[in-house]
């Protein structure tokens, strides 16, 4: 009976050891967003979070990015970083955008300072900001934007979330009372 149970629980752990990854690494895998690299230079380098985009209306996307820089740079409060993640509403032609969350990190992702999300009733009234030409914002919105409204052959631009619509609940038909003589 020792033998068996041993034998059983040897089993029981090879297969757990070659079945658990099997199940544990897709769920992983597909639980991680596609970043994308739209910029890259000595001092910086963008990533795009395809995964996170929302068309907001025709033509107005909801992206998240994050700029990391390889030296250090300063808030206004002067405290260091090296990580800005943004969120901003882009147009593409031309470029143009909303930045309405940014949140800094330092070394190892320690938060800085995150200045949390415009409210949505000023987000109406923003001027709608055309990066300057020639620099990290222009080329790497520009190549955010070619990712948005890629239309080659065989290549769909990438899938937004639709917001959800509500839909009302069907209504049972109503029961006929019965005809009184």
């Amino acid at each position: 009976m020792g033998d068996f149970m041993i034998r059983f629980a040897s089993r029981l752990y090879l297969v757990a050891c070659v079945a658990v990854p099997c199940i544990v690494v897709p769920c992983v895998a597909g639980a991680q967003a596609p970043w994308r690299q739209v910029y890259k230079d000595s001092d910086l380098t963008v990533i795009f979070d395809t995964a996170s985009v929302v068309l907001q209306s025709p033509g107005t996307w909801s992206t998240v990015t994050s700029w990391d820089y390889a030296r250090p740079r300063i808030t206004e409060q002067k405290k260091q970083y090296t990580r800005l993640v943004e969120r901003a509403y882009v147009r593409c032609s031309p470029v143009r955008l909303k930045r309405v969350r940014s949140t800094v990190y330092a070394v190892n992702n320690v938060l800085v300072r995150d200045e949390g999300e415009v409210d949505p009733r000023d987000q109406a009234h923003m001027v709608w900001d055309r990066p300057q030409p020639g620099t990290p914002g222009k080329n790497a919105f520009e190549s955010v934007c070619g990712i948005l409204t890629r239309k080659r052959t065989g290549s769909a631009p990438i899938p937004a979330k639709a917001t959800p619509v509500k839909v009302a609940p069907a209504k049972a038909p109503a029961k006929k009372k019965p005809a009184s003589k």
